[in-house]
């Protein structure tokens, strides 16, 4: 019984450890992004005014993109607009 119990412990970290494979860096994950530390937040924010982010009652965060990705976190839908927007105007340039 005890040598099924750490088999399968052992068998659950090998596929853990084999699995997190060290991605490419996506243009933009250095960039510093917003988050509220709150744990019902899963949202992140490209812009530190962004009208979202007065519904956090908890510190905000300044992190790397790449690092709120890690965390399950996925971007604002205004900010991704703002982004959007901003990217428009300014190939328009």
């Amino acid at each position: 019984m005890e040598f099924t119990k750490y088999s399968l412990l052992f068998l659950v970290l090998f596929v853990l450890v084999s699995c997190s494979k060290d991605e490419p860096p996506l243009p933009g994950d250095s960039d510093i992004v917003y988050v509220c530390s709150s744990n019902s937040a899963k949202t992140y924010h490209t812009f530190r005014d962004c009208g979202s982010m007065k519904q956090c009652s908890e510190e905000v965060l300044e992190v790397s993109r790449r690092k709120a990705r890690e965390n399950e976190r996925i971007i604002c839908m205004n900010c991704k607009n703002r982004e959007t927007d901003k990217k428009q105007k300014d190939s328009v340039k």
